[in-house]
């Protein structure tokens, strides 16, 4: 076997391989979940900032990080879980190497949203009278963004379209005042309505 002819098998064989790379980053069903969780969260926040007494920041604060733990505990759990139903209706294993690159990825972002908010928040508890809270959710936004952005170099052009979209409405909220000092609507329309729009787009054209 030539040269020429060697280079050209691996090339073909890397294609074959990242194929189900591309696809396995793919997920309708979680993104629907993931959305569902993010519309019910906002609704609880919402509801707790609303119902807050006069004077009573810490606590809104407090149980409005609560809330949105949660939603990202049964988002996190629902991609695993359907994650592993997929590979195993396809006979694939579930922890691969791709599955670890993905993590090594978009981990040191979330990391970074997470130091993020613990300092916002331990600022805020120590200074009620600031505001710097309100960075909180359009940095998530935009940390969110990254990481998807990231991973679309893996998968399919529809997570770039979301993680633009994440983008986009991070720099709006530091743009719009009203949507910097009252987040919860524009949570709703990303982390709940962005990921529904994508989720049902990718389970119709993907199959979930």
């Amino acid at each position: 076997m030539d040269e020429s002819k060697a280079f050209e098998d691996l090339k073909v064989i890397r294609t074959l391989m990242e194929r189900p790379i591309r696809y396995s980053t793919l997920s309708g069903r979680s993104a629907v979940l993931a959305g569902l969780a993010a519309l019910a969260g906002t609704a609880a926040s919402w509801w707790v900032w609303l119902s807050a007494p006069a004077g009573r920041f810490t606590g809104a604060l407090l149980a409005s990080g609560a809330i949105w733990l949660g939603v990202l505990a049964v988002a996190a759990t629902g991609t695993v879980l359907l994650a592993w139903q997929r590979e195993k209706r396809q006979g694939l294993p579930f922890w691969t190497s791709v599955k670890r690159r993905i993590l090594v990825t978009v981990l040191p972002v979330f990391a970074a949203s997470v130091v993020l908010t613990g300092g916002l928040v331990l600022h805020g508890l120590r200074h009620p009278e600031s505001d710097l809270w309100v960075l909180i959710a359009p940095g998530w936004m935009l940390f969110y963004g990254v990481a998807l952005w990231q991973l679309g170099l893996l998968s399919e052009p529809a997570v770039r379209v979301l993680a633009g979209a994440f983008l986009a409405a991070g720099l709006a909220c530091f743009l719009v005042p009203a949507l910097l000092y009252n987040p919860a609507p524009a949570m709703g329309v990303t982390f709940g309505g962005f990921h529904l729009v994508y989720g049902l787009y990718v389970w119709r054209h993907y199959g979930g």
